[in-house]
């Protein structure tokens, strides 16, 4: 399933302009290279080493992978199955190394779901079931669309190819008397256990960069509506909420995060996780009342913990509020927290509320009890040069860079991690 992930770097201008020549001819000579596939990839391998012979193998891959996707996307034969596994089995012959053909059944596998072709869809899909959430997802779709329709219209899923099964799959639907059974069908169980297992294994979203406009668009509908799904069937199993917030956090929807946020601190009001992120939000929106909220639940939730400590620092530093500072200072001091953070701490807060001559005297004090730590020191007296120099854009962007680079020190020296 490695050809599904793509290198950072895609590669050079002279490898996209020579896919871009490639993808006009591919859609100016389809029906002719669908005739001589082996020979047209080997076209394509000897431009890619006579121009590019040192291209890295993963942006070469994943070169194959957008080519053998615009050929199927442009074949007349695109709706047979056996033009797929045709493509693959080139494709995959040409790929250097252990390189498959994940890409190809994830773009015809989407668009078998487009034209209804469910069962072969789940073929198609099945392989990369717990890969993606978002694949997994689909999988999950394909089983409830069949079973819509069932018995009748897929009896070409494997498990029903026999007399035997295509009886199992009628006996799934109807009792025999001649009810409606209102226990779930088999294609409805495997949807369930389809998702049940992805909560288990948790995978992360991926990227799959080879996927068309309408694909992207294909899968995220169905993303949301098998979420929906989920969570009616598995309310109390908060992955789905976490897979939710991180795709609603990549599409950038805040409205939708907002709401999925709500869902999580709503349902799991003491969990940790939906709480640091219910707190950064707060605090992102500069919603400084909610955050206090949020901290006294996480102290309630937390009460011999570090966490809602160096939080409640956090909020002080923001806000510049020297009351919630020294409390929460006081409570760090208890829990243990070390000197030299609780120094770089105090120094911090200084800078915010602009006193000068305290805060260069408290990073002298710093920089000489802890050598070791010279390179914060130095970016600090950096940061200290346009947190002081009069100038208003100047000191704004010290004082936004200062706290990302206090917080990141204080989470990693507490083992803070931050889902």
């Amino acid at each position: 399933m490695d050809d599904l992930a793509v290198p950072d770097d895609p590669g050079q201008e002279q490898l996209e302009d020579i896919q871009s020549r490639f993808f006009t001819y591919i859609s100016n000579n389809s029906e002719a290279i669908d005739k001589s596939l082996t020979l047209f990839f080997d076209q394509v391998e000897s431009t890619i080493k006579s121009s590019l012979p040192h291209i890295p193998v993963p942006d070469y891959t994943h070169f194959l992978d957008e080519i053998a996707c615009h050929i199927f996307r442009t074949s007349s034969h695109r709706d047979e199955p056996a033009y797929n596994e045709l493509l693959g089995s080139v494709l995959k012959e040409k790929k250097p190394g252990a390189g498959g053909r994940g890409a190809l059944d994830l773009v015809s596998g989407i668009h078998r779901i487009t034209r209804g072709n469910y069962a072969n869809a789940t073929e198609l899909l099945r392989k990369y079931q717990y890969y993606d959430p978002r694949i997994g997802f689909a999988l999950a779709w394909c089983y409830l669309k069949m079973d819509e329709t069932l018995p009748a219209a897929h009896p070409d899923l494997p498990e029903y190819s026999t007399d035997a099964g295509r009886s199992k799959l009628v006996e799934s639907k109807v009792r025999t008397n001649g009810f409606p059974d209102t226990r779930p069908s088999e294609m409805v169980l495997h949807a369930r256990e389809q998702l049940m297992e992805l909560a288990r294994k948790q995978p992360a979203l991926v990227d799959h960069q080879v996927l068309n406009v309408d694909e992207e668009a294909t899968l995220d509908a169905i993303f949301w509506r098998i979420y929906a799904q989920a969570r009616e069937w598995f309310p109390y199993e908060r992955w789905f909420v976490d897979i939710g917030l991180a795709k609603a956090e990549h599409d950038d929807d805040g409205e939708k995060f907002d709401l999925l946020l709500k869902e999580g601190t709503e349902q799991f009001p003491d969990d940790i996780s939906f709480l640091r992120i219910a707190f950064s939000d707060a605090l992102l929106k500069e919603s400084f009342e909610s955050a206090a909220k949020i901290l006294q639940t996480m102290v309630r939730v937390m009460p011999d913990g570090v966490e809602p400590v160096y939080y409640g620092l956090k909020l002080a530093l923001v806000t510049r509020n020297k009351q919630i500072f020294y409390r929460f200072r006081k409570l760090a001091i208890i829990r243990g927290f070390p000197a030299y953070l609780l120094l770089l701490l105090e120094y911090a807060f200084l800078v915010l509320q602009r006193n000068d001559s305290a805060a260069r005297e408290k990073r002298d004090f710093f920089a000489m009890q802890y050598p070791g730590l010279t390179y914060i020191v130095r970016l600090l007296a950096y940061l200290e040069e346009d947190a002081f120099s009069g100038d208003p854009a100047r000191e704004k962007r010290s004082r936004e860079a200062l706290i990302p680079i206090i917080d990141s020190f204080a989470m990693n020296v507490l083992k803070i991690r931050e889902d």
